[in-house]
């Protein structure tokens, strides 16, 4: 590729970067990099990183590859690089000609860090769980990622690899009646391996009878007592997805207990969308007609906000959609966690 054509596409490609908060680096042209304000990945032959650091400023994201123990070492006492590369790990088509150093190697390597470490090289889905359990703090991936020209598909696949790891205990999907908690709850269960609770369907199944003739027989406030005491009862559980009723969260008890034993998600899902949802539905006790329930609706609106990481959904989305939206929240929630 021309360089004029090359810089045009790194340029596009950093805006799309950071519309979406993520660090952009150039493989090897220190020149274009920049050129474009962006981060560089340098190779054994490439500038060294002292020279490419002075070129980029303080601000750069420098990275360098290494393939074996005394590299990966002298490059962790090097100061001017911000993560080193090691690989390749398994065998990899596009790291051709280099012997795949293995799972042992990496660990060793790992040891030794005193920087982040990238694994690369041959790395998929399946081996991502060798790759973290050796040290490794992230991993690089393109044939994992190209397999079958099935791009999105094997990306959610690593992705929730890795969340697995991280979103540890357990997530409560709160919000407003007619929000998707259930449908996407199960979901996220699913794709991080957790059991899945729901709490109206758990108060169902065990007194025999629907909500609305929970509501009708003994009254909100009996109701209720029930919930929180199904609520409390989810500790038990050390990881799970739980979808809670729409007015749980709103008692201060049960926010309480929420913000105790998990981390709290509220689908922002606007009326409109939830109105279309419930028309024609009788199952809703609370949901006696558009006007009642749109001031329903404004009255928790604030206290949904309350310490949850707030997801914002059209309504409109997939369940796919709404889950990978609620999943990428709670990874950023890890490094920016709510103000209580």
């Amino acid at each position: 590729m021309p360089d004029a054509a090359l810089l045009a596409q790194v340029e596009g490609a950093a805006a799309e970067a950071l519309r979406h908060r993520a660090h952009l680096l150039v493989n090897d042209r220190t020149d274009i990099a920049r050129l474009a304000a962006v981060g560089v990945h340098l190779g054994e032959e490439d500038l060294p990183p002292a020279e490419a650091r002075a070129l980029l400023g303080a601000e750069a994201t420098i990275g360098v590859s290494t393939h074996d123990f005394e590299a990966a070492r002298a490059a962790f006492a090097e100061t001017s690089s911000d993560y080193v590369a090691f690989g390749p790990v398994f065998p990899s088509q596009s790291k051709g000609g280099r012997e795949a150093r293995g799972v042992g190697e990496l660990a060793r390597v790992a040891a030794a860090r005193s920087k982040p470490l990238v694994a690369i090289g041959g790395i998929t889905a399946e081996t991502l769980d060798a790759v973290f359990d050796a040290g490794a703090d992230s991993a690089a991936m393109i044939g994992g990622l190209l397999a079958g020209g099935r791009i999105e598909e094997n990306a959610r696949r690593a992705l929730d690899r890795a969340r697995r790891r991280e979103l540890t205990g357990r997530i409560y999907l709160i919000g407003f009646m007619g929000s998707g908690k259930t449908a996407v709850g199960a979901r996220l269960a699913e794709r991080l391996e957790v059991p899945f609770v729901d709490l109206d369907a758990e108060i169902e199944r065990t007194s025999g009878v629907t909500i609305r003739a929970l509501f009708e027989s003994s009254g909100e406030a009996a109701f209720r007592e029930r919930e929180a005491l199904f609520l409390r009862a989810t500790e038990s559980l050390p990881r799970a997805v739980v979808a809670t009723g729409g007015g749980c969260f709103v008692r201060e008890e049960n926010r309480a207990h929420i913000l105790r034993l998990g981390t709290p998600v509220f689908l922002d899902v606007p009326f409109e969308a939830i109105r279309v949802r419930l028309a024609g539905k009788t199952d809703r006790p609370l949901f006696a007609g558009v006007e009642q329930a749109a001031a329903l609706f404004a009255e928790r609106g604030p206290l949904y906000r309350i310490g949850a990481v707030r997801v914002e959904l059209s309504g409109r989305e997939e369940v796919e959609e709404a889950a990978d939206r609620v999943l990428n929240a709670l990874s950023d929630a890890r490094e920016n966690p709510p103000i209580l």
